[in-house]
């Protein structure tokens, strides 16, 4: 599918507002609002188009601490770790990585104790190094195609 300057200038305001109403978005990008469904519903249909999401602020559930944690793990614990980190409710993402580090993951915790019993249940697997954000600079750039 090719993806023109409109397609993504609508990419662009769904990342943006993934709720922004048909009407607004042609508006924006000149055309009709059947004919942006219609580009919106090819780009879901090509795979472009993935999901659309929430952000939710963590914080405000009580989730006070944002980490990353990156592991080495164990020889021959790759597929159970693989297998174990979809279960483990603090982690959001989990990437696996080249380089030293196997994998590199996002998680929130309450407070440090909470984070120390994470590590101990993840440190099963390998040996981790754990790193708070303390603050985020960019948070979900905007693709806008043109790189």
């Amino acid at each position: 599918m090719k993806v023109d300057e409109i397609n993504w200038k609508i990419l662009k305001i769904l990342q943006t507002n993934a709720r922004s109403a048909l009407k607004d978005i042609a508006t924006e990008v000149g055309l009709s609002s059947p004919t942006v469904a219609e580009r919106i519903q090819k780009m879901e249909e090509a795979g472009i188009i993935k999901s659309y999401s929430s952000k939710i602020n963590m914080e405000r559930l009580g989730y006070l601490l944002s980490v990353y944690i990156s592991i080495k793990i164990r020889f021959g614990q790759v597929q159970h770790f693989e297998e174990y980190i979809s279960s483990v409710p603090e982690i959001c993402e989990c990437h696996k990585l080249t380089g030293h580090d196997c994998m590199l993951m996002k998680g929130y915790v309450r407070d440090p104790k909470h984070l120390e019993n994470l590590n101990a249940r993840l440190a099963v697997y390998g040996e981790l190094t754990t790193s708070l954000i303390l603050n985020t600079i960019m948070d979900n750039k905007i693709y806008s195609g043109h790189f």
